[in-house]
């Protein structure tokens, strides 16, 4: 008797474990299921930007399934895009805690988080999450993308010299301008500290990478100046005209502000010149020259110069400004007048 007392309570110990499963199997697939609805739901909302519903829409599927990282990490990336970034990061960084994430999901959250410190402008914290992405993906290009972005943000240029060095080994296409550009920054920096050795190493450092880079002449000019050695500052701008013809336009009048005060003015001509030999299509030192020729009295040989340039480039319309002038000066109008004629219709064609 005892012994069936004992199989019929274990018989029905089975069967109660068994109608528990299968309520448990029955009501699963339906709070999955409802989770997903509210999941695709919430996305939805927010292609809509319908950003109030989709919050409601995503918390709703966190709350049926805590699984769901996707879901969390776009409910703290609401919060964040609405003003509410301390929120956000505190449900990006709880996920990190999780040990159940894949490392894509990782990735995700990192990057998130990375948005999170920027909108609250604490740029040190951005860097760390961007090393944690690197942990599981070194050489991450959004990652060196970013933290590129942020040491211009910071104006840490020597940093940012070396990240863009970093992205543009993994691009493959350095550009030795924009190089250039964070050493000319560097400098600048080094001297608005009054670190004027600093930072004409900087400068050289930045016409050795880009040897047309009128920035990096003139700022190594202009760093001689502040220390009273005028002689320096004209042989760094010649330097740059000789390297740089095409550009040396952007070095003109401190080479006259230079020559003018060492008492050197009659030197200038020699400088239009040479650049006018070495690139024939620099028309503004054809223009640098004409003015000249006019303030020493030679009237017609500003007008040949501007007539040479009309003839090699029929466009440039400052050339025919500049003759509409000469010719006035020298009594003749009706030149003048067909200039200025030739000079509307080509700005209205």
């Amino acid at each position: 008797m005892e012994e069936l007392k004992i199989l019929i309570f274990t018989l029905l110990g089975v069967i109660v474990l068994a109608g528990l499963s299968f309520i448990s199997w029955k009501r699963k697939p339906k709070k999955e299921n409802d989770a997903a609805a509210d999941y695709a739901a919430g996305l939805n909302y927010l292609l809509e930007d319908d950003v109030t519903m989709a919050l409601r829409k995503l918390r709703d599927t966190v709350q049926k399934d805590t699984t769901n990282i996707d879901a969390y990490i776009k409910i703290g990336d609401i919060l964040r895009e609405n003003g509410n970034s301390e929120q956000g990061i505190k449900i990006h960084r709880d996920l990190t805690a999780r040990t159940t994430l894949s490392e894509v999901q990782r990735m995700q959250v990192f990057r998130s988080l990375v948005a999170d410190y920027e909108k609250l402008e604490r740029l040190d914290l951005a860097l760390k999450m961007i090393s944690k992405i690197w942990e599981i993906k070194p050489d991450d290009l959004w990652a060196k993308e970013k933290q590129l972005q942020i040491f211009e943000n910071l104006g840490q240029w020597e940093d940012a010299a070396g990240a863009y060095k970093s992205l543009a080994k993994i691009k493959g296409n350095l550009n030795k301008a924009k190089l250039a550009t964070y050493k000319i920054n560097m400098g600048k920096k080094f001297a608005a500290n009054n670190k004027e050795k600093d930072a004409r190493l900087a400068f050289r450092e930045a016409f050795k990478i880009d040897k047309q880079s009128a920035d990096a002449y003139i700022g190594l000019s202009d760093s001689y100046m502040r220390e009273k050695r005028p002689q320096d500052a004209l042989n760094t701008l010649k330097k740059f005209v000789q390297n740089a013809p095409d550009q040396a336009s952007a070095a003109f009048q401190p080479i006259k502000d230079l020559l003018y005060q060492l008492g050197e003015f009659g030197e200038i001509e020699n400088i239009y010149n040479q650049v006018i030999t070495q690139s024939p299509e620099n028309w503004e030192a054809y223009m640098h020259l004409a003015r000249l020729k006019v303030k020493k009295g030679h009237l017609d040989q500003a007008i040949d110069i501007c007539q040479n340039v009309l003839q090699l480039n029929p466009e440039y319309a400052p050339a025919r400004e500049h003759l509409i002038r000469y010719y006035h000066r020298s009594g003749k109008d009706l030149l003048a007048v067909e200039q200025a004629i030739a000079l509307i219709n080509n700005r209205e064609s």
